[in-house]
């Protein structure tokens, strides 16, 4: 559709300019797909990278051996298969606790929540899904034509969903619910006692609803905390999503799984899968194979260094609680930090990203995720813990002068 319109604008070059023909292709691609400055994610990658909610990046070294080597030399470049690589698949059913035939490997964790829209949802219906929440889960909605119904949730009430108000906005159009735990941008969790509720709710109220919930930072605690327990095989009504791109340092690798009891479905995915991408790439299959076969390691060298960003995160609050607050994530090499309002006004807000980005720190303001640029999200497994530690002082320099500029500028402090 997206090539369709940028080919018939182009053909209007001759009687527009160039740049108003490009403003025509800019507002027809924004109607599917709306402008989210979370891309800058991708295309504009300052120094001190705080915005980031990985671990650090993995690099093949850390799984590479003579084995991995000579598989590699002989892996035939063939097409993968619907469901995915049978061993890979495999692998991920022991860790769930669920049969390999109830998975389904995606393009990462955001196309199993794309799959599961197309394959449940129909023109008019409804998908429902939490504010703040990862930016293309949210505009996914409209763009595949569903209407979207946003649950709001608040930083006062540490982001706790209502599960009343959740219900109170379920209709009979209503065919998916999106759920995110650890959540993003925050890192706290829904309780097995919500999911539960929610979920048997469902099966008696709402029949035909499905309830997503997206565990990508599940397995990202930190230090000596046991990793959140998955929410697979739990109900029937229930589909849960993951991907190596968080917890194992792996954004670049592109796999990800989605989780469902209901084969019928399943089968609908596999198809959906095969029409629109055809088939992971082998070779992200095979090195995620490998990745999985080393996540024992790999997730203790990671934890050992998210407690330690964790706790230089946690310090650097405390000294500079007169100026903001946070929720104490529970999982998630991520958090929520809120600038206060009485320290902070509109124009010392834009001020405090100004100044952060002149010196090359890089941040995630709550924009991205349907908050207000007074919230922002602060990574904390991504850099190295020297950087880490000389991007929050910069960043403490940059709160203090803000907020010194604000009394100059005869405001109340």
């Amino acid at each position: 559709m997206a090539k369709c319109l940028i080919e018939s604008s182009l053909l209007l070059i001759p009687v527009l300019t160039i740049a108003e023909s490009l403003a025509v292709i800019k507002k027809n691609i924004e109607m599917k797909f709306p402008v989210n400055d979370i891309i800058t994610l991708l295309d504009e990658r300052l120094e001190f990278n705080l915005a980031e909610s990985t671990n650090k990046d993995l690099i093949l070294s850390e799984i590479w051996d003579d084995e991995f080597s000579n598989e590699l030399k002989n892996l035939k470049l063939e097409y993968g298969t619907s469901q995915g690589n049978k061993k890979l698949r495999e692998k991920i059913g022991e860790k769930l606790n669920v049969d390999r035939n109830q998975i389904v490997i995606t393009n990462g964790a955001a196309f199993g929540i794309f799959l599961s829209m197309l394959c449940l949802c129909e023109e008019s219906e409804e998908v429902i899904t939490v504010q703040p929440n990862f930016p293309p889960t949210m505009d996914l909605i409209e763009g595949l034509g569903f209407k979207r119904v946003l649950v709001k949730l608040h930083f006062e009430e540490e982001y706790r969903i209502d599960i009343n108000k959740l219900f109170s906005q379920i209709t009979n159009k209503t065919r998916l619910i999106i759920l995110v735990s650890p959540l993003n941008p925050t890192g706290t969790i829904h309780t097995k006692e919500e999911i539960l509720e929610i979920s048997e709710r469902l099966n008696i109220q709402y029949p035909n609803c499905r309830l997503i919930i997206d565990e990508t930072y599940r397995e990202a605690t930190y230090g000596n905390n046991d990793i959140i327990p998955t929410y697979a095989g739990l109900r029937d009504n229930i589909i849960t999503i993951s991907s190596l791109s968080k917890c194992h340092g792996v954004p670049g690798l592109r796999i990800g799984w989605l989780q469902s009891s209901d084969k019928k479905f399943i089968e609908q995915v596999g198809i959906a899968k095969m029409n629109t991408i055809i088939s992971n790439s082998v070779l992200d299959e095979f090195v995620a194979l490998k990745v999985l076969n080393k996540e024992i390691e790999i997730f203790k060298n990671r934890k050992i260094h998210s407690i330690a960003g964790f706790e230089l995160i946690k310090t650097w609050v405390e000294q500079n609680n007169e100026l903001i607050s946070w929720i104490e994530p529970k999982a998630g090499a991520l958090c929520c930090i809120k600038l206060k309002e009485e320290r902070f006004t509109k124009d010392n807000i834009e001020e405090f990203y100004t100044l952060s980005k002149a010196i090359g720190i890089q941040i995630a303001n709550g924009e991205w995720f349907g908050e207000s640029k007074r919230y922002f999200r602060l990574g904390f497994g991504y850099l190295e813990l020297e950087k880490l530690e000389l991007s929050l002082n910069k960043l403490s320099e940059i709160l203090k002068k803000t907020t010194a500029n604000k009394v100059q500028n005869g405001y109340s402090r």
